[in-house]
């Protein structure tokens, strides 16, 4: 096939992928072992909420149809420039085309990650500017606050609804009371990155136009598994960002915002630099009209940007149905198992619609808790498991789940200032993907209720940095 034809290319992809029955065994790293204190083990990665694998069959394409070619993009007068330049092209239209994008949205490639996205809509929303209130839900990741508290918006974080979601009452309120500002906007997660807690986006979205505000979808967490659509039944989405290194295949890959054209009140870029002007001279210079030209200054990332269309193609060849009941039943399937397991604290409201992210506590026989950082590190040396400890990076809404109020906020942040790591809270969090055998998820679900039983038995045989909470195993 001649490689000049990039949307002919992008499908060839589609086409080689492996069926949905087999794509677990292309999976980079299946079968390899990870060292440790108690002998090697076979890698278990179950932490795909944090960051994604990589797909054989998506390495090799890029190995093969793209890294020959590659060049930096901005051109069409050498050959490898102009391909590259039109097969990012079709990759932004592949993203487009996933998210019902059309002329009236700007697909914009953004740094790594929603982060980059998230302090570029600061600015081209005009939330740095002017009166403006912020509505964030509550269950939103730094990412998702930090960039509006120092934007110099007034934020407002809603309290969260007793069968999940934002409360409503409260988000009215908010909603309502905007005489006094220029503009206001609403940023939530489309899902937690902690609980998996599935927020309805068509009905919040469609609350928060009725009321004149914008409204801004985060889906880091949701994006690899949950559809998106600028369109949610008649509302529209003024921005959603995402995070393409959390797919399947998409470790790498570049974040992605997609926004309305028309929400945009800044004229000038994000982020100045080559590639955003049309001109300059010693006397002056005029940015481009194009906002994907304004907001993605310099050389691009253009393999990243290329595999982000290609992950985005893995997500729909594994279709939105089966990743919906699929995730569904493995949530079901360990929240029943380790609600049987007393030594098992999970957090979040089970009896919301969720996704297979799981938060839990380890209890000890004091009433207290493993230390986080411990089961991890537990999970990883006894059984392979590769999981997450601590926040998640979503502090608020941990202390709210967590039950600490005000004052015991503030002696675990002086704690922590003063150098004692340790005293953070947190949990353990890992999670089960579509990919995964049924041995596989038998074996975590085993693993985690085999450790809540005996963890207590193997605290002695490790030994701990304070200032860092970094637990090393004494023999090792």
């Amino acid at each position: 096939m001649s490689c000049t034809d990039p949307t002919a290319l992008l499908t060839s992809f589609r086409q080689a992928l492996p069926p949905v029955a087999r794509m677990g065994e292309d999976l980079v790293g299946k079968g390899v072992m990870v060292d440790g204190p108690f002998g090697p083990k076979p890698l278990v990665y179950a932490d795909y909420v944090a960051s994604g694998r990589a797909l054989k069959a998506l390495e090799m394409f890029l190995l093969e149809k793209v890294l020959p070619y590659y060049a930096n993009s901005h051109t069409e007068a050498s050959f490898c420039g102009g391909f590259m330049t039109r097969l990012r092209a079709a990759a932004r239209a592949t993203i487009a085309d996933h998210c019902g994008a059309g002329p009236e949205h700007a697909v914009i490639f953004a740094g790594s990650g929603a982060t980059a996205g998230i302090n570029r809509l600061v600015h081209l929303l005009g939330a740095d500017h002017g009166k403006v209130k912020v509505i964030l839900g509550p269950y939103e990741h730094h990412s998702n606050i930090l960039p509006w508290r120092e934007s110099g918006a007034e934020v407002v974080e809603l309290p969260e609804a007793g069968d999940g979601g934002p409360e409503l009452a409260a988000l009215d309120a908010a909603l309502a009371d905007k005489a006094d500002y220029d503009r206001v906007i609403c940023a939530f997660s489309a899902a937690s990155n902690v609980s998996g807690i599935i927020a309805d986006v068509a009905g919040l979205t469609r609350r928060v136009k009725d009321a004149g505000a914008l409204m801004v979808w985060d889906y880091a967490g949701g994006g690899p598994y949950l559809p998106m659509a600028m369109d949610q039944q008649g509302a529209g989405i003024d921005a959603l960002v995402f995070s393409p290194h959390k797919f399947i295949g998409g470790p790498g890959a570049s974040g992605v915002m997609v926004l309305r054209r028309d929400a945009v009140v800044a004229e000038h870029p994000t982020w100045v630099g080559g590639g955003t002007v049309r001109f300059v001279s010693s006397d002056g210079h005029d940015y481009s009209g194009a906002l994907e030209a304004r907001e993605e200054a310099g050389t691009p990332n253009v393999v990243g940007d290329i595999r982000a269309a290609l992950a985005v193609i893995v997500k729909e060849e594994i279709g939105a149905d089966h990743m919906a009941q699929r995730n569904a039943e493995l949530a079901a399937r360990a929240i029943a198992a380790w609600q049987a397991e007393p030594g098992i604290e999970l957090l979040g409201n089970t009896g919301a619609a969720r996704l297979p992210v799981l938060s839990f506590r380890l209890r000890d026989p004091r009433g207290g808790y493993i230390h986080q950082q411990l089961a991890t590190k537990m999970l990883s040396d006894r059984f392979g498991i590769q999981a997450r400890g601590g926040c998640a990076c979503a502090g608020p809404y941990v202390l709210r789940l967590l039950g600490f109020d005000t004052e015991a906020a503030a002696r675990i942040r002086a704690a922590i200032l003063s150098g004692q790591e340790l005293e953070k809270p947190g949990f353990v969090r890992l999670n089960l993907s579509v990919l995964m055998s049924e041995a596989e998820v038998d074996f975590i679900l085993q693993s985690v209720a085999t450790l809540s039983r005996d963890a207590v038995a193997h605290v002695s045989s490790y030994e701990v940095d304070g200032a860092r909470a970094i637990f090393s195993a004494s023999a090792a």
